[in-house]
């Protein structure tokens, strides 16, 4: 059973379809990506802090 697969595996010699990009490319457009959602994330720094603030306030004065 493993001699066949080995000679399975050995027998495809032929390559698949090329990539429409180098793959340098698909990794510039992931660090692309994940700047973005970082860009996102950091848009939102310190906003518990805010809110947190405001209903403190609320409740000094009651």
């Amino acid at each position: 059973m493993s001699s066949s697969l080995i000679s399975f595996a050995s027998a495809e010699t032929e390559h698949g379809r090329e990539l429409p990009m180098p793959p340098i490319g698909y990794g510039l457009i992931a660090i692309g990506f994940f700047l973005v959602l970082l860009a996102i994330l950091w848009s939102f720094r310190n906003t518990a802090a805010k809110l947190g603030e405001t209903e403190h306030k609320l409740d000094q004065t009651h």
